[in-house]
C-alpha cells in the first residue's frame, strides 16, 4: 500500500486511562435533531451531485462515484450516490432502482464501531472545528484492510481510492462525504481536491444553516449546493445597498485558488425594465483590474438562463482581469416578473429594444466614464446587434418613452457574438421540418409562415404566455417521453442535447448542470419569432409584427464587431453568420471559428480559455489606430 496513504489513514491506538488533552477517542457524536435530519433528507443528493461534477483544472470530472453517510441516531449509513453512469436516472426523475438497490444494500455501523474509520474521522473534525478550522481531507486507498466489511462488499472493480471529508452545519456533524474514483491522484492533483473539499465544506454549512433558518426551500439549497464555485472559497458575506437597489444584494468575497485571484460576486441587481419586468444582473468584480476601461456585459440565448455564461464569466474577469456583468433578461427567473404575474409573454423586440437598453441606461449611470463591450452568445448576440443596427428606427417607432434608448456609439465599444446567427436555419434533423420547408419553396414563403404565425399566435397566445423547454420539445418533436429522456438518447435522429451542446467531451454531471439549472421557460412568443425565421426563405429575422428587417438593417452596424463561429454547430450553421458578417464594414472586425458545437464552445473549457484570450487580445486592439 501506498506509504502516503498509510500514514494518512492509520488510526492512532486508544489511550489507556485519562488525560488534560481531549482526543478524538473521547469525542461524543450526537445524532441529529428531527428538524435538521429533516430537511438533509431533501437536500443530501446535492451533496453526491456537486462530488461527482468536480472537475481539476484540465476540465476532467475527479470523481467516478460519490455517497454520503449520514449520521442516523447510534449510527452512520449511506443515504445518498452518483455516479457518472447513474445521473442520467437523477435526472430523469425515473428508473433509480439501481440507486435505491445500491442504498437498500447499505448496512448502518455504529458509530462505536472500532472499525468505523467515518466516526473516526468525524471525531476528529470535532475538534477542529472547536478550533476554529475546517477538518481534514482524507485520502484512501480502498484495498486497505480497514475498510469496514459492510462497505467492502459494496465495492466494485473501478472503486480503487476515496477522497472524504466531514460535513457540518452550525458547528455540528451531519455525516462524511466521499467522492470515489478508479486512479490514484498525483500530489497536485490532492492539492486541488482538498480545496475544492473545502470550498464545498463552506457551501453546504452556509446554505443549509441558512435555508433552516429562514425556513427555506430545499430545492433551492439543493441548486445552490450544486450551481456553487468549489474553485474559489468564500470569505466574507455582505448584504450590500449597491447602486440604489431597493432590496439588499447578496455580495460574497472570494478567494479563487485556481485563478489565484480574489473577487466580488454582487447577485443580483435588478433593473426595471418595460411592463413591469425587470433584467437581473450578477456581477463579477476582480480585485485588481486591468487597464482597458471597459466593463464586459455577458447575454445568454435563447431558453437559457446566464449561468451558461459562467465559465466564460470567470475566465474573463479572473484571468484577464474584466469587471463582468452577467445578464438574465425578463422571464429567466421570479424576480424578473411583474408582481402581479404574466399578463401575456414577450417577444424578442422586447429583449431588444426594453431589457438591454434599460441595461445599457443603468451601466452607463453608474459607470459613466467606463466604455462596454458586449459578449453575447446565440440569442445573447444577435440582441446588441440588432439593437445597434437598427437603432434609428427603433427610436422613430418607440412610443413607450418609460424606458430610455441610449445611442450605442456613445457606450459600446465592441460586440462579441459567439455562434450566433443573423437569421435562423436550423440543421438539426427534426421530423417533418424538411417536408414543410419544402411544401413552402411551391408558394410564396411569406404567406405561408406569416399565416402559421398568425394561426399559432391566435391559439397559443391567450393561453399559453410561456413555454417550458421540455414541453416545447415535445410538441416539437410528437414525442410521448419527456426531454430528459431524449437528451440522453445521443443517436436519436431529433433535436436533442447533443445536436444543442455539440460536444462530445460533455460529461453526465453537465447534462445534468444543463437540464437542471441552465434551460428555463421562454415566452411562446419568442419561440414564434424564431419558428418564423426557419420556416423563412428569405434569410431574415423579423419583428414580431414583420414589419422590421433586423437581419437586413445590419448593414448599419458601425460598431466593431468580433464573431466567433462553432464549425459543427448544427442549431447556428456557419451559413446563417459568415456571409452577412463578412460584408459589414469595419477594419477590426474580425471572424474565428473552432470546432465545436452550439453550447460546447462556451462550455468546453479549452476552447473556453483559448477563446477569451482572443477577446482579450481583441479589446486591447481596439483603441489602436
Amino acid at each position: 500500500m501506498d506509504q502516503t496513504l498509510a500514514r494518512k489513514v492509520n488510526p492512532k491506538s486508544r489511550r489507556k486511562g485519562g488525560a488534560y488533552a481531549v482526543g478524538a477517542e473521547d469525542i461524543y457524536i450526537f445524532p441529529l435533531s428531527e428538524s435538521t435530519n429533516l430537511f438533509l433528507q431533501k437536500v443530501w443528493t446535492a451533496f453526491v451531485n456537486k462530488m461527482v461534477s468536480m472537475t481539476l483544472p484540465n476540465g476532467k470530472p475527479v470523481f467516478q462515484y460519490a455517497i454520503f453517510e449520514a449520521i442516523q441516531d447510534k449510527n452512520l449509513k449511506i443515504v445518498a450516490s452518483a455516479t457518472h453512469f447513474r445521473m442520467k436516472q437523477v435526472t430523469d426523475r425515473i428508473g433509480l432502482q439501481s440507486i435505491d438497490d445500491f442504498i437498500r444494500n447499505t448496512i448502518p455501523i455504529s458509530i462505536q464501531d472500532p472499525g468505523n474509520l467515518s466516526a473516526r474521522y468525524l471525531r476528529e473534525a470535532i475538534l477542529s472545528v472547536e478550533k476554529k478550522a475546517r477538518p481534514e481531507v482524507y485520502f484512501h486507498s480502498l484495498d486497505d484492510e480497514r475498510v469496514h466489511p459492510n462497505l467492502k462488499q459494496l465495492l466494485t472493480k473501478t472503486m480503487n481510492y476515496a477522497a472524504g471529508i466531514p460535513l457540518f452545519v452550525k458547528g455540528f456533524p451531519i455525516g462524511m462525504l466521499w467522492g470515489i474514483r478508479r486512479d490514484n491522484m498525483s500530489p497536485e492533483q490532492e492539492e486541488e481536491v482538498r480545496q475544492q473539499l473545502y470550498s464545498l465544506y463552506d457551501v453546504v454549512d452556509f446554505v443549509i444553516s441558512k435555508e433552516m433558518d429562514l425556513k427555506g426551500d430545499p430545492y433551492y439549497a439543493r441548486k445552490n449546493i450544486e450551481k456553487s464555485d468549489l474553485h474559489s472559497r468564500a470569505k466574507h458575506l455582505f448584504y450590500t445597498r449597491g447602486f440604489g437597489q431597493a432590496e439588499p444584494v447578496t455580495t460574497i468575497v472570494f478567494d479563487s485558488h485556481t485563478y489565484q485571484r480574489s473577487y466580488r460576486l454582487d447577485a443580483s441587481f435588478l433593473i426595471p425594465s418595460g411592463d413591469g419586468y425587470s433584467v437581473s444582473l450578477k456581477r463579477f468584480e476582480p480585485k485588481e483590474r486591468n487597464d482597458t476601461g471597459k466593463n464586459l456585459l455577458l447575454i445568454p440565448g435563447f431558453f437559457c438562463r446566464r449561468s451558461v455564461m459562467d465559465k466564460v464569466a470567470r475566465e474573463l474577469s479572473l484571468r484577464h482581469g474584466y469587471r463582468v456583468f452577467s445578464m438574465d433578461m425578463r422571464g429567466r427567473s421570479r424576480r424578473t416578473l411583474p408582481l402581479f404575474g404574466i399578463r401575456e409573454g414577450w417577444t424578442v423586440d422586447d429583449f431588444i429594444q426594453e431589457d438591454f437598453p434599460a441595461v445599457l441606461a443603468w451601466i452607463k449611470e453608474n459607470f459613466p466614464n467606463e466604455e462596454l463591450v458586449v459578449v453575447g452568445h446565440s440569442m445573447g448576440g444577435m440582441i446588441p446587434r440588432f439593437y445597434c443596427s437598427a437603432y434609428e428606427e427603433i427610436v422613430k417607432r418607440k412610443k413607450d418613452t418609460s424606458v430610455p434608448l441610449p445611442r450605442p456609439e456613445e457606450l459600446i465599444s465592441g460586440i462579441v457574438s459567439i455562434t450566433s446567427p443573423n437569421f435562423v436555419r436550423l440543421q438539426a434533423q427534426i421530423p417533418g421540418l424538411d417536408i414543410l420547408k419544402m411544401g413552402l419553396k411551391l408558394v410564396p414563403s411569406k404567406t405561408i409562415s406569416d399565416f402559421l404565425f398568425d394561426l399559432t399566435s391566435f391559439s397559443l397566445q391567450t393561453t399559453l404566455p410561456t413555454v417550458d423547454l421540455n414541453k416545447f420539445f415535445k410538441f416539437l418533436l410528437g414525442l410521448h417521453s419527456s426531454l430528459r429522456a431524449v437528451s440522453f438518447d445521443l443517436h436519436a435522429k431529433v433535436v436533442n442535447l447533443r445536436d444543442f451542446v455539440g460536444y462530445k467531451q460533455i460529461s453526465p454531471p453537465e447534462w445534468y448542470f444543463l437540464i437542471e439549472d441552465i434551460f428555463c421557460e421562454e415566452s411562446t412568443k419568442v419561440v414564434l419569432q424564431f419558428l418564423r425565421s426557419q420556416l423563412s426563405q428569405d434569410r431574415s429575422f423579423l419583428s414580431y409584427d414583420g414589419t422590421l428587417d433586423y437581419t437586413a438593417l445590419q448593414k448599419n452596424l458601425k460598431i466593431p464587431l468580433f464573431s466567433v463561429l462553432g464549425s459543427v454547430d448544427k442549431v447556428v450553421p456557419s451559413e446563417t453568420i459568415e456571409d452577412d458578417l463578412a460584408a459589414l464594414p469595419h477594419k477590426k472586425n474580425k471572424i474565428l471559428s473552432y470546432e465545436q458545437g452550439h453550447l460546447g464552445i462556451v462550455f468546453h473549457m479549452p476552447v473556453v480559455k483559448e477563446m477569451c484570450s482572443e477577446i482579450d487580445s481583441w479589446i486591447k486592439g481596439l483603441d489602436s489606430t
